[in-house]
């Protein structure tokens, strides 16, 4: 019983962490398209790339994350998907700061564990 409990734990928490991947980068390439055909500005980018972020992780989460231990299958999500996401953009040669790496934490634990927490409360 332990060692599917394990496996569960381990699957949905990488469903969850490639999931938000996924929707992390259809809702970049979609901003950049509107970008170039709107002209947003500079300044609105960054933010509105962390909003893209959240939601991708919170999508991630709502779908891979059930039955039991959703804080840790959630927060562990939250950690594969914050470490693809920025091996994906080091890869395509984006500048690395340590601030929005930090950010880029925090944001994607805070938005899986909300989730998780309301996915436990209701199926309590």
């Amino acid at each position: 019983m332990e060692a599917s409990v394990r496996k569960s734990t381990i699957i949905q928490s990488i469903k969850a962490g490639l999931l938000s991947l996924v929707f992390s980068c259809i809702g970049i390439l979609l901003l950049a398209l509107i970008a170039k055909l709107c002209n947003i500005g500079d300044k609105a980018l960054p933010i509105i790339n962390q909003v893209l972020k959240v939601v991708a992780v919170v999508v991630g989460t709502l779908i891979s994350v059930k039955d039991e231990k959703f804080l840790l299958k959630a927060a562990i999500g939250a950690v594969i998907f914050w470490l693809l996401s920025f091996a994906l953009f080091a890869i395509m040669g984006g500048q690395i700061h340590f601030g929005q790496i930090a950010l880029d934490l925090g944001v994607s634990l805070a938005a899986a564990v909300t989730v998780a927490l309301i996915k436990s409360r209701r199926a309590a």
